[in-house]
């Protein structure tokens, strides 16, 4: 049984995962993404669904029987080549997404399988779907309506609108007058959770949970001292988790929860590709290992028996 690791080797996660399956014995081919798109080559039978690639001495095969699932994070690196190579990068990328999604193998995840985390609002109305609390949340570029939504929540945080990395920070009313720039730059805005942040990784059926302890917004930039923690999610919550996983279609998500005092859980967002190294290193490579699992095909993948009530992609009302 063989992985098939398919990102750059500048990614930290990449590096994390190459390290990881080393540690633990697992069979792996590195798919280098740099090379690849800087002089690769690819042959696809779109039909037969089936073809070749090569990246500096590594060819491959696809599919190949000996080569169980596939671990793909695809990174738009083409910004950092040259603006010559720039066009010949962006088809080998393209080629390269193409194939990932139509191969008949186990890719965790496919290119594209859920995109809604770039549209927040609608992303959380899914989460709500599927049983999870979601904090009070505006989009908006319209500073009067950002007005009233900061006037009924005197505790919120506001963060960016798009599926990029992004830092949440407390709203100050001393920044009212900043409202006004709206209009050049839509802003999420929400209410503030109080409480620790719990971040659960979810590989198959496997729940592998992490509370963090800060007194800041972000605990990745909390100032102060940070607790870190394993944690079990309660039932209810992980078959929320599971409910999402089948409507999405994702195999391997990262859920950010903030969890208050009374125990209850808030989701914040569900992420499709997580960048899972730090919390496996403090986790003694759980994380890395429900993932190897999963894709050397060892672990449950079905998970659709877990949906109690049907979920229904459409748009929340006012989405």
């Amino acid at each position: 049984m063989t992985v098939l690791i398919v990102g750059s080797p500048h990614d930290r996660t990449i590096v994390h995962t190459v390290r990881s399956a080393r540690h633990q014995g697992v069979a792996f081919l590195f798919f280098d993404l740099v090379a690849f798109l800087r002089s690769g080559t690819y042959r696809w039978d779109s039909r037969a669904r089936c073809g070749r690639l090569t990246a500096g001495t590594l060819t491959v095969d696809l599919p190949d029987p000996r080569i169980t699932g596939i671990y793909a994070r695809l990174l738009d690196v083409v910004g950092g080549f040259d603006p010559p190579d720039r066009a010949a990068a962006s088809a080998r990328l393209r080629a390269l997404t193409e194939i990932l999604t139509t191969v008949d193998a186990l890719v965790v995840n496919r290119p594209g399988t859920d995109l809604s985390n770039w549209a927040k609002t609608y992303h959380l109305g899914l989460l709500a779907r599927c049983g999870f609390r979601v904090p009070a949340s505006l989009l908006t570029n319209d500073a009067e309506e950002a007005r009233a939504f900061l006037r009924a929540r005197p505790r919120a945080v506001y963060k960016g609108a798009s599926g990029e990395k992004t830092v949440a920070s407390a709203f100050d009313p001393a920044q009212t007058a900043r409202l006004e720039l709206l209009p050049h730059s839509p802003v999420l805005f929400q209410e503030r959770m109080p409480g620790a942040d719990v971040r659960t990784h979810l590989a198959g059926t496997e729940h592998v949970s992490e509370r963090i302890d800060c007194d800041g917004v972000n605990y990745q930039y909390c100032q102060g001292g940070r607790t870190f923690t394993p944690t079990r999610l309660p039932d209810d919550v992980a078959e929320h988790c599971l409910a999402y996983q089948a409507l999405s279609g994702l195999s391997f998500i990262g859920f950010d929860f903030m969890v208050g005092d009374d125990g209850s859980y808030t989701v914040l967002e569900a992420n499709p590709m997580p960048g899972y190294d730090g919390y496996d290193r403090r986790l003694d490579l759980r994380v890395s290992r429900a993932l190897f699992a999963l894709l050397r095909g060892t672990a449950p993948r079905e998970t659709t028996a877990w949906t109690r009530t049907p979920v229904h992609a459409d748009p929340p009302a006012g989405a």
